[in-house]
């Protein structure tokens, strides 16, 4: 239970959380103290013990929204079930691939253009669109003989 109501949102992302994002948080959260990580992380121990713990240990209830490998993110899952903090994903609609970053569909509040390149090696721009969060209670493999 966070100590008077203490809440912290640790976006860990190269990008900054969108419009639409921040309001997701703050109309599912109310106040929060949000912040905001752009720097690598070698592995997931490594998040917890550099941008989580002190938290946890100062009452925080702690929500963690990743954008990682999902190897990291799995292992992140785990921890979170040991130290008491929530992961959330940020789901996201891929719209279509652009050929320029100016796409008139485009929204500054919900959607992200992220450079790539096509299967020609040619510059394209994947258009997303924010759509919501959702809570990551397990990151599963399921494999099968082949």
């Amino acid at each position: 239970m966070p100590v008077d109501g203490k809440r912290v949102v640790i976006w860990l992302s190269r990008h900054k959380p969108l419009k639409a994002q921040l309001d997701f948080i703050v109309n599912k959260l109310g106040s929060v103290t949000l912040r905001i990580v752009r720097a690598r992380a070698p592995n997931a121990e490594y998040v917890y013990e550099n941008y989580v713990r002190e938290y946890i240990e100062k009452g925080y209830k702690v929500v963690l929204i990743p954008v990682l490998p999902l190897s990291m993110i799995a292992r992140l899952t785990e921890l979170s079930r040991k130290y008491g903090f929530e992961m959330w994903w940020a789901n996201t609609e891929l719209l279509h691939n652009d050929k320029s970053e100016n796409c008139p569909e485009y929204n500054p509040d919900t959607d992200a253009m992220v450079p790539g390149v096509d299967i020609d090696g040619k510059p394209i721009y994947r258009h997303y669109r924010f759509r919501k969060f959702q809570r990551i209670k397990k990151i599963e493999l399921v494999l099968e003989d082949v």
